[in-house]
This record gives structure tokens, sequence and C-alpha cells, in this order.
């Protein structure tokens, strides 16, 4: 005889349920009935356990009522197939209602709780255990709907862990927990009706999440919200409708049946492979492809998104039968190994292959997956049909513009790919791997870009990434920048008195730069825009009766805009300064001056371009500019003075390494320049002796400059590229000095720089200062 234990309240119903044959699935062994009509009420604490083949724990009538809180139900016994134990077995509109409780079912073929033939369950805080195989958490069927809320259902031995076995029932999970393990596990089996399950996890990560596959026909509706899938999706004859929102898919999706199997994905992610899918759509979501995959439609919807997996080495395809994408998707990433290509055989990248038609716009990113970047070219130096790496082919009707590069080209380290569309009849029979035969189908290919010479002389080249050329003036800008800063510190001719005097002055420019490099060899062209401020003053002043040595320093704060000319694309760099000088000068009575200047200067460098915002804003440089120069006053008239002098000027600049954000590794190194200059300044001298104008000197400075740079290449991933040269150049000065009363001194002056060599600078810069003796 079966042992049998009893609740509290449970013992009277149970005494007389013995007598009486049970209303369903007689000839069972019954621990508990509740008796058609009837209702029961179990306490916490109260313990329904029964033992044996072919039993039911608790059974609940027709139209009866099962209340229960903190209670136990245990059927300790073993079902056969056919033949189940039950936990708790509703049916004929019984109405069942759990709070805080334990169902357990340690045997085989055991089912913890099932609803029949219009019957309610009502789950909360509860936990059903299966421990043995073939076992079943809870299942709806004829018409019956379960309501689950913070559940959890656990098996270590395969079985299932929700049924809904017909179109007429219905399961609601919400902040639940479905634990399936086992190669034949099933988290949720569906045959029909609808499943919604809210905040849940669905965990069959080695078996099925979703199986419709025991079904005979119709569609089964599976709502997710917030919720997380682990585990295989897979329909049979029985279709499946899967609408995932907000929520997590970590498994293949497969039809291994006629019905139909469509998935909408929004606001989600889902990672696995697709097999015979029917329909996808994507919206505000992705997907990660992480095998071959096919789909007979693919809708790409506002942010929708369709990754291809790059945590493993190979490459994969996706297979679609149609393809629609909106303007407002984020597109398809894939994997390529960007190289030469060429033959299908060298390919190495993840392609889409649309077997039908192809509609909208789709915004191709490419992942570079351990290619160097070479030319696509042909022996004639141009691309065709055949060269390149084919991403995308459509044998339906397609545009052009259908597949689009994101962001309008890819770097390969300084290089540049680029996507070109070849139209049915121009593509290459030999490389179609899209459904049919011969040209008639569209072929997206990346190639290397080519950059045509827009001067008579003509040629072309490989094109850098549009962001390149700023890299490759970046060094000669900041050498002009420098020598403009310290030659406004230079800028002040002090009065004949020997107090310690300060300065605030402030400087600008605009300068063309013009390289002596050819087209060929990547010779760029720019305009810069420099502006400062500085403000310093002596600090020593030491005078004897044949000479005065003057010491101090001057901090400035300033900013540089860079602009090349380049075919390649549009970029602009844009540099902060902040520098600190330490100036000397020692003038004799004889008409000798002699100068000396030290500045430190640091930028920080952020580099733009219109397709990718700022590509580089981390980019550093620290600066040395050091200046000598004499010169020697001569006077042969009393307002007439003549200035002969020469002056040396090195500068070097120690970059930081950076990365980009196409992945280019910028190293500018330390290049190195050594100006000399030549020349003389002639002034004149007035003294009206106002009340507010003192004395002022009108004059004019011409100067001959010639440069030597040294270290001139760069080094952008490895592949090194020169910078042009400064040349030489001749600077025309005009301004004037203003004695406003005995202690304050105003200069104003302009330069103009004129190229004299095919490279170089050329330009004008202003500078305005004051100048107060303490």
């Amino acid at each position: 005889m079966d042992m049998k234990s009893y609740g509290r309240r449970a013992l009277a119903v149970a005494l007389a349920g013995a007598l009486a044959a049970p209303a369903l699935a007689a000839p069972r062994a019954q621990e508990l009935l509740v008796e058609n009509g009837m209702a029961l009420l179990l306490d916490s604490g109260d313990v329904v356990r029964t033992s044996g083949p072919r039993t039911t724990a608790v059974t609940v009538g027709e139209r009866a009522t099962l209340d229960a809180e903190g209670v136990r139900i245990a059927n300790e016994g073993a079902g056969v197939r056919g033949h189940r134990n039950y936990g708790v077995l509703a049916s004929h509109g019984a109405d069942v209602s759990l709070l805080d409780s334990d169902v357990d079912l340690p045997g085989t073929w055991g089912v913890g709780l099932q609803a029949q033939r219009n019957a309610m369950l009502n789950l909360r805080r509860t936990r059903v255990n299966l421990s043995a195989d073939n076992g079943l958490g809870v299942a709806t069927t004829s018409g019956s709907f379960a309501l689950l809320d913070d559940v959890r259902i656990h098996s270590a031995s395969g079985g299932t862990g929700l049924l809904v076995s017909d179109e007429a029932s219905r399961l609601i999970a919400q902040r639940s927990r479905v634990t399936m393990q086992g190669a034949e596990a099933m988290a949720l089996s569906i045959f029909g009706g609808e499943a919604q399950v809210r905040e849940t996890l669905l965990d069959a990560r080695d078996g099925r999440a979703i199986d419709t596959r025991a079904g005979t026909g119709g569609t089964a509706h599976v709502v997710l919200d917030r919720s997380t899938v682990r585990g295989r999706v897979q329909s049979g004859d029985t279709g499946l409708s899967l609408d995932a929102r907000r929520g997590t898919l970590e498994g293949d999706i497969v039809r291994s049946g006629p019905a139909p199997l469509d998935v909408a994905l929004a606001e989600g992610t889902w990672r696995g492979a697709a097999s015979r899918v029917s329909s996808l759509s994507v919206v505000d979501g992705t997907w990660t492809l992480t095998r071959d995959s096919d789909v007979e439609a693919v809708r790409l919807e506002q942010a929708g998104h369709i990754a291809f997996d790059r945590s493993g080495t190979e490459f994969h395809t996706l297979r679609v039968g149609s393809w629609r994408a909106s303007p407002d998707a984020v597109g398809v990433t894939l994997g390529v190994r960007l190289d030469a290509g060429g033959p299908l055989q060298r390919q190495a990248t993840d392609r889409l292959l649309v077997h039908g038609d192809a509609s909208g716009q789709t915004l191709l990113h490419v992942t570079n997956v351990g290619g160097t970047g070479a030319s696509t070219a042909g022996w004639n130096g141009r691309n065709g049909p055949k060269d390149g790496i084919s991403l995308a082919q459509v044998s339906g009707s397609a545009r052009a513009d259908t597949f689009r590069l994101a962001g309008g080209y890819v770097a390969v380290g300084p290089w540049q790919y680029r996507l070109q569309a070849y139209e049915p009849g121009r593509s290459d029979a030999a490389q179609r791997v899209v459904e049919g035969e011969g040209q008639g189908y569209w072929d997206y290919r990346l190639q290397s870009a080519h950059v045509e010479a827009r001067s008579r002389s003509g040629g072309s080249r490989a094109a850098l990434a549009p962001q390149v050329p700023t890299y490759l003036v970046l060094p000669h800008a900041l050498f002009g920048y420098g020598q403009a800063s310290l030659d406004a510190v230079q800028a002040e001719r002090t009065n004949e008195s020997r107090d310690p005097a300060w300065h605030v002055r402030a400087f600008g420019g605009d300068v063309a730069y013009r390289s002596n490099l050819p087209f060929a060899s990547y010779g760029f062209d720019y305009e810069r825009r420099d502006s400062g401020l500085q403000v310093g003053g002596d600090l020593l002043v030491l005078g004897s009766a044949d000479a005065t040595l003057r010491m101090g320093l001057t901090a400035s704060l300033g900013n540089t805009h860079v602009s090349p000319r380049a075919q390649d694309g549009t970029s602009t760099a844009h540099a902060n300064a902040r520098g600190l000088a330490w100036h000397s000068v020692l003038a004799t009575e004889s008409g000798w001056s002699f100068a000396s200047s030290y500045a430190l200067t640091h930028y920080r460098i952020d580099v733009r371009t219109p397709s990718r915002g700022e590509v580089l804003p981390r980019l550093r440089a620290n600066a040395s500019d050091a200046s000598l120069a004499m010169a020697y006053g001569w006077q042969p008239t009393k307002r007439l003075r003549v200035e002969p002098g020469a002056a040396l000027l090195w500068q070097r600049l120690r970059f930081t390494r950076a990365m980009d954000h196409d992945g280019i590794d910028v190293m500018a190194g330390s290049p190195e320049r050594l100006t000399a200059r030549f020349g003389a300044r002639v002034s004149l001298a007035f003294e009206p002796k106002g009340n507010t104008l003192h004395a002022w000197s009108p004059y004019a400075d011409l100067r001959y400059a010639t440069t030597h740079d040294a270290r001139r290449t760069l080094r952008l991933s490895d592949e090194p590229l020169a910078t042009g040269r400064s040349g030489r150049s001749i600077d025309l000065a005009v301004g004037a000095h203003f004695e406003l009363g005995a202690r304050v001194t105003a200069t104003v002056d302009t330069t103009a720089r004129m190229r004299r060599t095919r490279g170089g600078e050329s330009g004008s810069t202003a500078r305005l200062g004051l100048t107060v003796a303490l």
C-alpha cells in the first residue's frame, strides 16, 4: 500500500475523495480530490504527497476551485509514456491558485501542473522541480489558460518546462525562470495558441528553448517582452510567429517543417544562425549571425542591424530571397580580409547574397580581419568587375546605391577602399556566387580607391584615407605656428630705459603652403590660420655704462587651424597651444644687440573629417624652439637707423603615438627643422613730444630665410610616408613703434611672406603689442 501524507485542511476532503471515483484520469490513485463545484483552501505548511505509478497528488474537478499558499505538493511516483504522474490536474473549468508553494515530481514522466478543458492555473512565487527524465512543468491544453508570475521551473534531466498544446490555449509567464538541462530539453513546447513571456528566462541552451515540432498544423504565436531565450528555436508542421521585443535570443532559429517561421526582432538582440526562416524583420535591434544562414525575406527597419560574428576565424554567408532596408537602418556589418582580392578563392569575406530583389539603401560596415591593404587594380592600373572583393550580390532588381559603404570608405593603414557597383551585363560571370548563371546580376565590390591628378602632368595614385593628408602636413604646420609665436616674443624693441618692462602681445596670420613633393609621392598643399596671445615681462635687468642685459619669461596661448587641399577627401586639424618662453637681450652702447629665446609648447590636436567627425581626438605634441639672433644698429643720420642682422632658429617636435577611429596607427616621430634668416631693418625716428604721442618710429624689415628639415617621414600603420620641405622665402614686414608717454610703448606690424622655391609658405602675419616699463 502506498504511503500518503495529508495537509491539515486537506485531510477531510482526501478521505471523502478516497471513496469516490475521480472525475478525470480514472483509474488513477488520488491523494487529494476537490470535487466538482467545490472550493478548497489549503493553509501554509500543508503537505500533499503521494507515490506509485499513474497517480495524481491533487485533482481539481469540474468548476472546482483550489487556493493554496505556502504548501508543498509532491508526487514521488514514476509514470510511463502515455500514463504520466501528476502533481496537480485541473479540468473542465477548474481554477487553481498557488502562492509561495512547491510542486515536486522526482519520478519519470511526471507533470507538475496541467490545466485542460478550459481550466485555469494562477501561480505566483511557486517552484516546480522535475528531477527525472521526460518531466513536464506546466501544461495548458483544450482551451485552458495559465498565468505564471515569479515562477521557477527546473529540470536537470531534460523534459519540457512549459506546454501549450492547441490553438485555443494560452499561457502568460512573467518574471519567471524556466531552466531545462539536456540535449532533448525544451523550455517551451507550443503546438498552437499563444504564449506571452515577459521579463522571463527560457533556458534550454543544450536543447530547444521554443519548439513546435509536435504539432500537426496551424500557427503558434510567441511574444517575448524583455525576456532572455537560450537554446534553439525550432518549428515543424506547426508554424511559429515569434515576436521578440526588448530582449535577448541566444541560439539558432530553424524551420524543420513546411509551416512558416516568422521572426520579428525589436529593440533586442539575437545571436545565432537562421535556417530556412520564412521572414525576419529587425527594428532597433541586432542579429549577430554565427554561421551560414538563409532567410526567405529580410526587412531592416529603423535602427535595424545585422552583424556577422567575428569571435572566430571563419567567414559566413547570408542567403536571402528578398531584401528590403529602410533609410534609417544601421545596415550590415561584415568581416573582410582587406587585401588584393581577385579570384573567388582568394577572397576572404563575409557575404550577403540576395536571390531575388533588393530595395532601399543598405549601409555596409566593413571590419578588417587581418588584411594589410593592397591595390586591387588589374594589370592596367584600373579596377574592373573581376577585381577586389565581392561583398554583396543580387540576382533580381536593384540599383547602384542599394548597397553603400558606411562612411564612404574603409581605411586599411593609410589606404582607402571604396565600394563599386557592377550592374547586370557588366559584372563578371566567373565571380558569381548568387543563384543563377552568367552576367545578369548586381555585384557590389570593395576595391582600392585611386585618385587622378588635376594638374596637366596627370597621373594617378592610390587614394589615402581622408584624414591622412592632415597627418602628413601637421608637423610642417606646427613648425610654422611655433616660428610665428617665437617671432612675436622677439618683436618688441624696448626704449632706452633700463627699467623692467611687461608686455602683452597678440598675433595672427593666414598662410598657404605648397608642397615640394609631386602628386604621386603624396605631396599636399594646405592652408593654415594662426592666432595667439602672449603675456610676459623682464625678470632681470642689468645695466652698465656699456651694455644692458634683459632676461624674462613669456606665457602664450594660441591655436592653429590646418586645412589640407587633397583629392583623397576633406579633413582638418585644430591644435591648441600652451607655451612658455625664456628670452634675453644684450644691447651694447656701440650698437650691437644679441638676443636668444627658448620656448616649450604643448599642443593638443584633434583631426576631423566630414564622414567620421572627430577621427583623432587625442593627438599630443611637445615642441622645443630655440633662437639666436644678432644685429648691428647703424645710424647714418639723426632720424635714420639701419640694422642688418642674422638669426638661427632650431625647432623639434615630439609627437605621442595615437590610434585614430579608422585604426590608423599614427607615429609622427620627432621631426626637426633649422631655419637661417638674414636681412636688415630700416627705421625712422620722429619725436612730436605731444601729451599722448611722445615719439614714433615707422620701419621696414626685409629678411631672406632658408630651412632644412630632418626626419621628415611619418609612419602610418608602419607605412612610411614623406612630408614636404619648407624651402626658401622672403619676408617683408612694415610697422611702427609708438611711445605713449615715458613708460608705455605700442607696436603694430604686418609681414608678408613670399615663397621663392617650388615648396614653401606664402601668406601674411599681423602683430600688435603693448609694453609698460615699471
